[in-house]
C-alpha cells in the first residue's frame, strides 16, 4: 500500500490507521494515510472496519466520500492491489452514486458481508483538501514531453513503466492531445505496475499493483511526448546558439520560411535555447538547406514568453528549403563596457540572463584576444589593471579562462569555475581592442603569437602575401600584436576551403614600424596569381607549454611549444619546483609528481629543454634557468612529466548514489539545493551515465561530515565537466545536515560479458572495486580494479606474495599461494591503474598499499598481475563461495547434503551465540536503516555504511578489521578490548567513524 499510494501523491503512508467518523451506526474513514483525506475507503460495520468491494469505482463514488469527510471534491478514484498483509475484509459489496448523493449511505448499496472479493484490489478515494497538487511532464522541453510525475505536498513521486493506454491518459489531462510516444515501447507486457484503459479521465483513476512496485526501473523509460510538444533547435551554425531554426511538434522536425520569423519569436527562441537575445535573422538558408517538412503555420509571439510552445500561432507562408530561416543568438556573450568604445573597457558575462563582470585574477592577453576576435574588435593590444574601467554594481564572476587565442569565442576556451574563490573587490578584468582599421591577426597557428597574418582594410579582412616576406616584416607584427620578438618568418601555405580575399599584396619593411600599414604595401596584385605565398610569423610570445597522453589535462608529458614546433623536456635535473611551474602556468593547482623516464609515453621532435632550475615561483617555464636546449645526451625516453593536483579529480563514478567529489585528497559530498537540470545532466554525461539526473530525496547522507561544494550552477555552453561550473569556494562545511545531493542518472552501463552481479543488475561497480578474470574459479585469475569509470588491471613490477594476501582478503577467498607474473591469465584491457605495488600483507585493500599514482605507471598488460589461492574451507563467516565436491556419488547426494546442512546449523548456532553473549556484554548492536550497521560501545556508537546503494547488505560479525583503523578508534575511545569489534565489510566500499 505504502509504495502504491506514493505513486499517485499520497506520499509516505502510514501502519496507524486515521479515522474520521462520522455519526450514526455506519462510519466512514479513509485509511492508510496521515491525512484523513486520502486513502483506502473504509466502512465500519458491526464494530468492525472493513473495505468497499467495487468491480467499477469512479469519480461518481469518491466525490460523495470526500463530500461526506468534508474533504472537497474527489481528484481521483484509483483502485489498488495491497501488499501481502495489508489487506481488509470486505464489508460492503457493489455501491454506486450518481455523485450528487450528501453521503455515501445514500446511494445504492449492495451488501453488507465479509465474503471475498472477486478482485484483488481495494478502492481509494484522493480529495481535494489532501495531498495531490499536479500532474506534469518535467525534463522535456515543452509542457507536452517529459517524465511524468505527480507533484504532492509531501514531495514528489515519479511514475514508471507507462505503456500507451497509460500515457495517453496524462496526455489527455494535461490538455496536450494524443501520447505520440509512451516510456515503455514493449507491447502486451504482463504484470504492469500501472494499468489503464486509456479511457479513464485521470491518470489517479487508474490501477496499481502494489506487488510489482519493485519491478519499476526508470532507466529504462523513455519521455513522453503529447501532439501538443513544441520545441526548436539550432542547426548548422559555428556555435550552439547560431543556425538554421527547426522546430519540432510532436514527434516531427520542420524547418521555419525567412519570412515567418519576426524578432519577437526570434527572441523567444534564443531564451528557449538559453542563447540569451536573437542578434540577427539571416534568410534564404544561410546555414544551408533542411530537409522534411516546412511548416505552414507561423508562430506569433509577443516576445515575452519563455518558450515557443507558448506563442500563439497562426497561418504562414508557403515556401521551400532554400527560404529556411536562420537565428543567431548572442549566447553567453562577452562585452566591453565603459570605455571610450565598443572595443575597450570592463568584461562582462551574460550569465543565464544577467551581465556580469569577470574576474581579472587569470584574465590574461590570449582571452582577451578571443573576446576582440569575437566582438569584431580586431585583436587585444592591452589588458589595464582590474578594475581600470570601474567595477559595476553586480557580483564579480569567478570564472577562469584558458585560452589559446586561436578559439572563436570564449565558451570554447577551457574554463575551471569550480570551488574558486570569491575575487577581490574591484577586480574586474579589461581589455582594450585595435579596432578593425589597421588590425591585425594570425591564423592556423599553435597560439595568437604565431600563424598566417591576416590585415583588416576598410573592416573587410584580407590575406597578405609576399614573395620577399623576411624577418623585419615578422618584428612589425610580432609588436603591433604584444607578442614579443620575431622568431621566424617564414612562407605559409594558403588556407584551404573559404579562403579570403587579398588584402595586401606586398609589406616590405625596415622592421622598426608600429603597423604592418605603416610599410611599404601595396593592394593590388604585383605578381601573377600563384606566384607568392602568405606571410607567416612566430614570435617570442607563441610560448607555451602542454601536458600530453595523460588521464587529464593536469597530468601528462611536459611539452613546449618554441619556434612554432611542440618539443619535450628533458628529465636531468627535473624535480617538484619545476613541475610547480608548470602546475601554476597551465591553472592546474599545485603539483603532486615531477616524474622522469617518459612516464606518459615518448614524445616526439625537438627535446627543447634540460638541466632546468626552477625555484618554483617562476611565471613560465621558459623563466627558469636552464643548462641548454636539446642536449645531445637525452633522448625521448627522458622525457618529463607531471601530475598536478588539478580542480576536481574524481567522483563516485556510479549512475545512481550520493554525489562525491575529490579535493585536497578527502573526499565530501555536493549540496543539493543549487543543482538544477543543466547540472545534473552535466554531471551524468561526465560520468558516462546519460544525458538526464535526478535529484532523490533520502533519508540521512552516508558520509563522514566533509562537504566541499555549494551554489554550483552550470551553464549550458561553456561547461561540459563538473568542475567547468561556477559554485561557491571550496570549503569543508558546506552542506547543512540533509543538503547532500543524491543523484540518479538515466542510463545503466553495460556489463562485462560473463560478470554476473545478483544483487543489483542495473548497478555500477564501486570506485575501487576489486574483481579476477581469466582463472578456472573465482579465487585466481588476473587482477582488475574499477576506477575512473573503467576496469583496468595491476602492473607486475614488485608484485609478490604479501600484495596477493590483500587481494585475497579483500575478495573473501583462502591464503594466497602464488602472485603471478607476466600476464599468466592472459593480457587485460582498458589503463593499467597500479604500478609498483608495496603491500605489508595486513592492508584491508589495494588503495591502502603505496604504489604509483594511479594510471601512471610504465607497464603495458604483457606485465599485468595475477594470483592463485587455496580454495576456502566451507563456512558462512567468510562470505566465500560453496564449492560442493566433484566426486560424491548421487544416492550418497542427500545424507551429505544432511550432514552439511547440520553442521552448518551448528556453526552459525554456536557463532550467534557467542556474539549475541559478547553484544550483551560489550555492545548494543542494531541497524539504523538498511546497508548501516552501528554498535554502542563506550558511550558512542561505532557506524559503517556502503558507499554506493548496489552494495546495501548486512554484515556477518568477524575477527579482523583494518589494524589502523582499530588503532584510531582506540586512541578516541579508550583500548579496543573495551567496546569489541566486528568485519562490517570490503575496506574499499566502506568508510567507519563515530557518529
Amino acid at each position: 500500500m505504502k509504495a502504491a499510494v506514493w505513486a499517485l501523491g499520497l506520499g509516505t503512508l502510514l501502519l496507524t490507521l486515521s479515522a474520521v467518523p462520522v455519526g450514526g451506526p455506519r462510519e466512514l474513514r479513509l485509511a492508510y494515510r496521515h491525512s484523513p483525506c486520502d486513502g483506502v475507503v473504509l466502512v465500519l460495520h458491526d464494530g468492525q472496519w472493513g473495505h468497499v468491494c467495487n468491480q467499477e469505482w469512479t469519480l461518481a463514488e469518491a466525490s460523495v466520500v470526500c463530500r461526506q469527510l468534508g474533504c472537497g471534491h474527489a481528484v481521483g478514484a484509483p483502485k489498488y492491489v495491497p501488499l501481502p498483509g495489508e489487506m481488509v475484509r470486505p464489508w460492503l459489496h457493489n455501491v454506486s452514486c450518481r455523485g450528487d448523493e450528501p453521503s455515501l449511505w445514500e446511494c445504492s448499496l449492495g451488501a453488507w458481508t465479509q465474503t471475498e472479493c472477486p478482485h484483488e484490489w481495494v478502492v481509494v478515494a484522493l480529495c481535494a483538501n489532501g495531498t495531490f497538487r499536479e500532474i506534469r511532464l518535467v525534463k522535456g522541453r515543452s509542457p507536452c514531453s517529459g517524465l511524468p510525475e505527480i507533484r504532492n505536498v509531501n514531495g514528489v513521486d515519479r511514475l514508471c513503466g507507462l505503456h500507451e493506454e497509460e500515457a495517453t491518459v496524462f496526455c489527455r489531462e494535461l490538455g496536450c492531445g494524443p501520447a505520440l510516444q509512451a516510456p515503455r515501447q514493449d507491447a502486451g507486457v504482463v504484470g504492469k505496475y500501472m494499468t489503464c484503459r486509456g479511457t479513464e479521465p485521470t491518470i489517479r483513476n487508474c490501477r496499481l499493483n502494489n506487488r510489482l512496485r519493485r519491478g519499476c526501473d526508470f532507466q529504462h523509460d523513455a519521455e513522453v511526448v503529447c501532439s501538443g510538444h513544441t520545441e526548436a533547435r539550432l542547426e548548422g551554425g559555428e556555435h550552439p546558439c547560431a543556425g538554421r531554426l527547426e522546430v519540432r511538434r510532436g514527434l516531427t522536425w520542420g524547418t521555419v520560411c525567412d519570412a515567418d520569423l519576426d524578432r519577437a519569436t526570434a527572441h523567444v527562441v534564443c531564451r528557449e535555447l538559453q542563447c540569451g537575445s536573437a542578434v540577427s535573422t539571416p534568410g534564404g538558408a544561410h546555414f544551408g538547406q533542411g530537409s522534411g517538412l516546412v511548416w505552414t503555420e507561423a508562430f506569433r509571439c509577443a516576445g515575452n514568453e519563455s518558450l515557443l510552445f507558448h506563442c500563439p500561432r497562426g497561418p504562414g507562408r508557403q515556401c521551400g528549403h532554400h527560404q529556411d530561416a536562420g537565428l543567431r543568438c548572442s549566447g553567453e556573450a562577452g562585452r566591453l563596457v565603459n570605455g571610450s568604445s565598443s572595443c575597450e573597457g570592463r568584461v562582462e558575462l551574460q550569465v543565464q540572463g544577467a551581465w556580469a563582470p569577470l574576474c581579472a585574477a587569470h584574465w590574461d592577453l590570449a582571452d582577451a584576444t578571443v573576446l576582440c576576435h569575437q566582438l569584431n574588435c580586431g585583436s587585444a593590444v592591452a589588458t589595464p589593471r582590474g578594475g581600470h574601467f570601474g567595477v559595476g554594481d553586480a557580483p564579480i564572476w569567478p570564472d577562469v579562462f584558458h585560452c589559446v587565442g586561436t578559439e572563436p569565442y570564449l565558451w570554447n576556451c577551457p574554463v575551471t569555475t569550480l570551488g574558486a574563490r570569491a575575487c577581490a573587490p574591484g577586480n574586474a578584468a579589461t581589455a582594450v581592442c585595435s579596432g578593425l582599421p589597421h588590425a591585425l591577426r594570425l591564423r592556423d597557428g599553435q597560439s595568437r603569437c604565431d600563424g598566417r597574418v591576416e590585415v583588416s582594410l576598410d573592416g573587410v579582412w584580407g590575406r597578405v602575401l609576399d614573395d620577399a616576406w623576411d624577418l623585419r616584416g615578422a618584428r612589425v607584427v610580432c609588436r603591433q600584436l604584444g607578442c614579443g620578438q620575431a622568431d621566424r618568418a617564414y612562407d605559409a601555405p594558403a588556407p584551404g576551403r573559404g579562403a579570403l580575399p587579398v588584402g595586401l599584396s606586398r609589406a616590405l619593411c625596415l622592421g622598426t614600424e608600429t603597423r604592418l600599414t605603416q610599410c611599404n604595401v601595396s593592394a593590388s596584385p604585383l605578381v601573377p596569381a600563384g606566384a607568392s605565398r602568405d606571410a607567416g610569423v612566430v614570435c617570442s610570445g607563441s610560448r607555451r607549454v602542454r601536458l600530453a597522453a595523460g588521464p587529464h589535462r593536469c597530468a601528462g608529458r611536459v611539452e613546449v611549444l618554441h619556434g612554432g614546433d611542440w618539443g619535450t623536456v628533458c628529465d636531468d635535473g627535473w624535480d617538484l619546483r619545476d613541475a610547480q611551474v608548470v602546475c601554476r602556468q597551465l591553472g592546474c593547482g599545485r603539483a603532486l609528481r615531477a616524474l622522469g623516464a617518459a612516464p606518459f609515453g615518448a614524445g616526439a621532435g625537438r627535446i627543447w629543454m634540460a638541466e632546468l632550475g626552477c625555484r618554483g615561483h617562476e611565471s613560465a617555464l621558459w623563466r627558469c634557468p636552464s643548462g641548454g636546449r636539446g642536449p645531445r645526451d637525452c633522448g625521448h625516453k627522458e622525457d618529463a612529466g607531471v601530475v598536478c593536483s588539478g580542480r576536481l579529480r574524481g567522483g563516485t563514478h556510479q549512475c545512481a548514489g550520493w554525489l562525491d567529489v575529490f579535493y585536497n585528497g578527502t573526499w565530501g559530498a555536493v549540496c543539493s539545493n543549487a543543482l538544477k537540470d543543466i547540472s545534473l545532466s552535466i554531471i551524468c554525461k561526465q560520468l558516462g551515465c546519460g544525458e538526464q539526473g535526478w535529484l532523490e530525496n533520502r533519508p540521512v547522507h552516508t558520509g563522514l561530515g566533509t562537504s566541499w561544494l555549494d551554489n554550483i550552477e552550470c551553464r549550458k555552453l561553456r561547461n561540459s565537466t563538473l568542475w567547468q561550473c561556477p559554485s561557491a569556494p571550496w570549503h569543508p562545511r558546506s552542506c547543512a545536515h540533509g543538503e547532500e545531493a543524491w543523484v540518479t542518472c538515466a542510463e545503466k552501463m553495460t556489463q562485462d560479458s560473463g560478470e554476473t552481479n545478483c544483487s543489483s543488475a542495473h548497478s555500477y561497480p564501486g570506485e575501487g572495486m576489486l574483481r579476477v578474470r581469466g582463472g578456472k574459479d573465482s579465487c585466481s585469475g588476473r587482477v582488475e580494479l574499477w576506477h575512473a569509470g573503467s576496469w583496468g588491471t595491476v602492473c607486475d613490477d614488485s608484485w609478490d606474495l604479501a600484495d596477493a594476501e590483500v587481494v585475497c582478503r579483500q575478495l573473501g577467498c583462502g591464503p594466497a599461494v602464488g602472485a603471478l607474473a607476466g600476464a599468466a591469465f592472459g593480457p587485460g584491457s582498458g589503463p593499467v591503474w597500479l604500478d609498483e605495488v608495496g603491500c605489508r600483507g595486513s592492508e584491508a585493500s589495494l588503495w591502502n598499499c603505496p604504489a604509483e599514482p594511479w594510471g601512471l605507471g610504465d607497464c603495458g598488460h604483457k606485465e599485468d598481475a595475477g594470483v592463485h589461492w587455496e580454495t576456502p574451507p566451507l563456512t558462512v563467516l567468510t562470505g566465500a563461495p560453496l564449492t560442493p565436491p566433484t566426486a560424491l556419488k548421487a544416492e550418497n547426494l542427500p545424507m551429505t547434503f544432511c550432514l552439511v546442512l547440520g553442521t552448518l546449523l551448528v556453526i552459525v548456532s554456536l557463532v550467534l551465540g557467542v556474539q549475541w553473549f559478547r553484544g550483551r556484554r560489550v555492545c548494543q548492536g542494531r541497524w539504523v536503516w538498511p546497508g548501516r550497521v552501528t554498535q554502542d560501545c563506550g558511550g558512542g556508537r561505532l557506524g559503517a555504511y556502503l558507499e554506493t546503494p548496489a552494495h546495501h547488505r548486512p554484515f556477518l560479525p568477524g575477527p579482523t578489521w583494518n589494524p589502523a583503523a582499530w588503532q584510531l578508534l582506540s586512541d578516541t575511545h579508550g583500548p579496543r578490548s573495551s567496546w569489541g569489534q566486528g568485519t562490517l565489510g570490503p575496506a574499499p566500499l566502506l568508510r567507519g567513524a563515530w557518529v
